[in-house]
């Protein structure tokens, strides 16, 4: 079972204040010595990260539990043109070292 389908059947995520967790978060990173980032940024770099390993739009939308792709594609967009950029140097270098050699 999937962890949304958990989540639904027992209608909640956790029982506590919703400080909880941003608070877990901030302890885990003060003692990994890692710079500290909200919890919207580690969805913001799920969204990315899925989106570079080419996992397709559908999927990641399912599992960052977006229901429609509009909030996805508009805020994560710049993820993906970041990838675009990436992936068009990578192809110039390419071109670039066969027209020089």
């Amino acid at each position: 079972m999937e962890i949304a389908d958990k989540i639904r059947d027992r209608g909640y995520i956790y029982k506590g204040y919703p400080n909880c967790i941003t608070n877990y978060l901030k302890r885990t990173e003060r003692a990994l010595g890692i710079p500290q980032f909200s919890i919207h940024k580690l969805r913001h770099y799920f969204a990315s990260k899925m989106s570079a390993m080419n996992v397709p739009e559908a999927d990641i939308m399912r599992m960052g539990g977006w229901e429609t792709d509009y909030v996805m594609k508009s805020v994560y967009r710049h993820s993906m043109e970041d990838k675009n950029k990436n992936r068009q140097r990578e192809i110039s270098e390419q071109f670039k070292g066969i027209l020089l050699s």
